[in-house]
């Protein structure tokens, strides 16, 4: 059976996802507002920067953890 994902800030994951992925959406959302409508694949640009970011931090961590725990 997989394993449960506990979903509070006790789960370093879950605090991570905010710490990276809160200012690159707020920066996001700025720059879709802003920016003219010939370049509104930069806000797009910047939310894949934040999640390659995040999902990188996090294959390095579970990697981390995994050859701790044996």
């Amino acid at each position: 059976m997989a394993e449960r994902v506990e979903m509070s800030f006790k789960n370093k994951e879950v605090k991570m996802w905010f710490m990276i992925m809160a200012p690159f959406v707020i920066v996001g959302v700025i720059a879709l507002i802003t920016s003219p409508p010939s370049s509104r694949y930069i806000p797009f640009l910047i939310l894949m920067i934040g999640y390659a970011i995040y999902y990188t931090w996090r294959f390095r961590y579970r990697k981390k953890k995994k050859e701790s725990d044996t």
